[in-house]
């Protein structure tokens, strides 16, 4: 009885890693501000990348894509830069 119990849990552990949600649903951003003079400066541009890369890499272990990149005017001669990605989905590997 405990036996098919426990595979019947496991089963349903195994469906549950399986289901999808709607991709809309799981877009996100980070964003960083940056002076709005370096806005055409691509050294500026890769460390605001490389920037934001690191904050998305601590939100998604398994990589991410990206989805939009925008940039949007701030206070003070500033632009904040948003970052919108969505992460790669984990998978269960038992091999």
């Amino acid at each position: 009885m405990r036996g098919w119990l426990c595979l019947v849990g496991l089963a349903g552990v195994l469906a549950a890693c399986t289901t999808t949600s709607p991709p809309d649903r799981l877009v996100f951003g980070v964003s960083g501000d940056r002076p709005a003079a370096d806005a055409g400066n691509t050294q500026a541009e890769a460390n605001m990348r490389t920037f934001l890369d690191g904050k998305a890499n601590q939100i998604c272990t398994r990589g991410y894509e990206t989805v939009k990149v925008d940039t949007v005017a701030a206070e003070s001669s500033q632009q904040i830069v948003d970052l919108q990605l969505r992460c790669n989905q984990y998978h269960l590997a038992l091999f």
